[in-house]
């Protein structure tokens, strides 16, 4: 299975994500990003199946859940 990763940011809105996408009956985990090279800290990344991750953006999209550009 091939994974993408859909960078979220703060832990509340990925957990709202996920639990979003669940419903819709779209597999998704939360998963801790640090990014240490750059210096930006950390923040949090929802991992679903590749074949998901544009309805999964769609859907988020609908809730008011963007993702964050790195």
């Amino acid at each position: 299975m091939d994974k993408e990763l859909i960078f979220i940011g703060s832990v509340n809105r990925a957990l709202r994500a996920r639990n979003i996408l669940s419903k819709q009956g779209i597999t998704a985990k939360v998963e801790r990003e640090s990014d240490l090279v750059n210096n930006n800290g950390c923040g949090y990344s929802i991992v679903v199946n590749s074949k998901d991750s544009d309805i999964a953006r769609r859907i988020l999209d609908e809730y008011k859940i963007t993702e964050v550009k790195k």
